[in-house]
């Protein structure tokens, strides 16, 4: 049994994907004594993916599965990946970010720490000083979640957990997500969960991914923003009911939104996102996630 499973999930990013798994045979490379399998999941690409596939599995060293998800939705390849990952460790990280060469030392280092099962996620830097500083967490001190909404206190681009936390809150919730209406969130409600359940969810500098993302302008950020707005609305929806502390952000996005109509500061001044907007988009959330509308 390998100690660390490393899933991979793409669809139609054959121009990124081979610089992704370029870093991944690096990392692997920097610590061949951990034991390391990669998966990688197509969900429907119609463009070179296959064949980029096809050419990095003749030359890399390393044990690899390659899945097809045929259903749309990251979530589905996601929990294509889970099923077939036999690591004690399991790493999601997407195809557009590249592993830090000691990436797999710091994981085990961090993960030999702990009694029980755990849930963390790691730094996020900025791989292209051309992008914008969007989509990346790179705060240097450890921190732990304590509760409310746990959404950008870790990255589904660097998530990481025990074997065990899926045992325990099962897989991703297939109603969420890219690929879905409610496009994103998929990775909060997942660490939602496994806090509710009492799992630690951790946040460690040390485990290191550089993700290069290609926004760089406004209104890519802002309707990327947008996604990220109603996918709360979701959580607020699915979990609200029984944790009222999720409901303090729209409350706090409630008296921004009246400060802001008589002349107060926007949300985010530097991409010029309103509270109001928020609060639209979260109700937009709430009420898909509550009409069960999916692909």
């Amino acid at each position: 049994m390998p100690q660390i499973s490393i899933i991979v999930c793409t669809r139609n990013r054959a121009d990124v994907l081979p610089a992704c798994l370029k870093s991944i045979d690096g990392a692997v490379a920097a610590s061949p004594a951990i034991e390391t399998e990669l998966i990688v999941v197509d969900n429907g690409s119609t463009d070179s993916t296959a064949s980029e596939l096809r050419a990095w599995q003749q030359t890399t060293p390393l044990c690899s599965k390659v899945l097809f998800a045929e259903k749309r939705g990251v979530s589905y390849a996601k929990n294509c990946g889970l099923e077939r990952a036999t690591g004690r460790i399991i790493v999601l990280t997407d195809d557009d970010c590249r592993l830090a060469p000691d990436y797999l030392a710091a994981l085990v280092q961090a993960y030999d720490r702990d009694t029980g099962p755990a849930l963390r996620g790691g730094r996020v830097e900025l791989g292209d000083t051309r992008d914008l500083p969007f989509t990346i967490k790179t705060d240097l001190e450890r921190q732990q979640f304590t509760g409310g909404n746990p959404a950008g206190f870790v990255h589904g681009c660097n998530l990481t957990m025990s074997r065990s936390v899926v045992e325990l809150v099962g897989c991703f919730d297939t109603s969420l997500g890219a690929g879905q209406p409610i496009g994103a969130a998929e990775d909060t409600d997942l660490v939602y969960r496994a806090y509710r359940a009492g799992v630690p969810v951790l946040y460690d500098p040390s485990i290191i991914v550089f993700h290069h993302h290609g926004r760089r302008d406004l209104a890519q950020i802002k309707q990327l923003q947008n996604v990220y707005n109603i996918s709360d609305g979701a959580i607020y929806a699915k979990h609200g009911f029984w944790d009222w502390r999720l409901l303090l952000h729209v409350c706090r996005n409630i008296r921004g939104g009246l400060r802001e109509y008589f002349g107060g500061p926007l949300a985010n001044e530097e991409f010029g996102l309103s509270h109001r907007e928020i609060l639209w988009s979260n109700l937009r959330g709430a009420i898909l996630f509550c009409c069960g509308v999916r692909h």
